[in-house]
């Protein structure tokens, strides 16, 4: 492939926080073609020019991450022309400066544990979703309303989630999402044996070593040290028979996931030193508990924040992005499978976009394209309550 016809080509950058220049990748105007929308507006089809990079999703290029700090911000025009920016330099730059390096002072912190992991060449996929994360975590030190977009940001992991499983969406089992979820606490709590094996042993030798000869030729230096001997031999004794009920119970979920839904477990594949991505974002759950572990939790995040965004005021346009809004956060909804909500958002959407469309208020493509949004809408309105009473059978 010609240099012209590359995919990329790169923007330099400073990082508003740590001031490192990064190179960042910009996807070049038909490098990819799209065909097809799902029911949430997910692009359904795609096709690189070159078949080099397929495996890409251009969402792994959506976020620009700065390779020192981890900052993270959309990358658009108005990230790329920040420092022209005199009201963010003047009224936001400080407190996002202050804030993400105080956490990335934090070697528990939940922004060098999702940065360490970035590496789009070898996972792609986990990268995209990482990235995302940071760019959620960001937007929420950056001093005005961001419901918005981090509600779009959680809709994006969500397709993401989608494309991995084969794009197969709402119809993914409550079922098969229990089973993946219950596989990867378990292995989350595997993880925690060696932990507790090191531990143990850095108890016991302490006591060997350094309360011994703290308190030697006591009789009761001899019976404190004999009664803490005894406890720590227990524990030892314990770790063995704890990692195997941890690698047996992940194995009788695999087996009832079998028998109960018909459908073969599949082991994720290693992602650094993690069994697989789900543990590893189970991991990261435990730092920040507004990280999805897959497709549903973050449909389930990007309703809320949608929802925060149309309720509050001020982020969402009336007439037609009013409209959208509402038919996503139905369609959203129903997804997960909360039906009262999804059913209470499709009406709106149903009465606004009819006023829209009944008062021509708008050119004629708004019209046009308010008409579609109408006829989705009665149309999964309809799928809605034809789900609820499945369920209440």
């Amino acid at each position: 492939m010609s240099k012209a016809q590359e995919p990329f080509f790169y923007t330099e950058l400073e990082c508003p926080v740590c001031k490192t220049v990064n190179k960042f990748e910009n996807i070049r105007n038909g490098a990819y073609t799209e065909s097809g929308r799902d029911r949430d507006f997910k692009p359904t089809g795609r096709t690189w020019v070159d078949p080099a990079y397929q495996k890409f999703d251009p969402l792994l290029f959506f976020m620009a991450t700065c390779q020192k700090c981890f900052y993270t911000r959309e990358f658009n025009n108005e990230f790329k022309n920040w420092q022209k920016d005199s009201s963010f330099k003047t009224y936001r730059q400080k407190n996002i400066q202050q804030k993400h390096l105080s956490d990335l002072a934090d070697k528990n912190g939940i922004i060098l544990f999702l940065g360490s992991k970035l590496d789009q060449s070898t996972f792609p996929f986990e990268t995209a979703v990482i990235k995302l994360l940071l760019g959620i975590y960001d937007a929420k030190f950056s001093g005005r309303k961001v419901n918005l977009d981090i509600g779009r940001y959680f809709l994006r992991i969500a397709w993401l989630f989608r494309d991995r499983n084969g794009g197969t969406g709402s119809q993914i089992s409550q079922n098969a999402r229990l089973f993946q979820e219950l596989k990867g606490a378990a292995q989350v709590a595997n993880q925690l044996v060696p932990n507790y094996d090191a531990k143990v042993s850095s108890i016991k030798n302490m006591i060997n070593k350094d309360f011994s000869s703290a308190f030697s030729d006591t009789p009761e230096a001899e019976e404190h040290k004999k009664q803490i001997e005894e406890v720590i031999a227990n524990m030892s004794a314990s770790i063995g028979p704890l990692a195997e009920a941890g690698s047996k119970l992940i194995d009788l979920f695999k087996n009832a996931e079998k028998s109960l839904t018909g459908q073969e477990a599949v082991d994720e594949d290693k992602f650094f030193d993690y069994p697989g991505f789900t543990t590893f974002l189970e991991t990261a759950k435990g730092k920040w508990d507004e990280v999805p572990v897959n497709e549903a939790e973050a449909m389930q995040k990007a309703a809320e924040y949608y929802q925060k965004a149309y309720e509050t005021g001020g982020e969402i346009s009336q007439g037609i992005q009013q409209v959208q809004a509402a038919y996503l956060i139905a369609e959203l909804y129903r997804r997960v499978g909360q039906r009262d909500e999804a059913g209470q958002y499709f009406n709106q959407t149903i009465k606004m976009g009819r006023d829209i469309v009944m008062g021509k208020k708008g050119d004629a493509s708004t019209v046009n394209y308010t008409k579609n949004l109408l006829e989705m809408a009665m149309e999964q309105a309809r799928l809605n309550k034809s789900e609820a009473g499945g369920e209440a059978k």
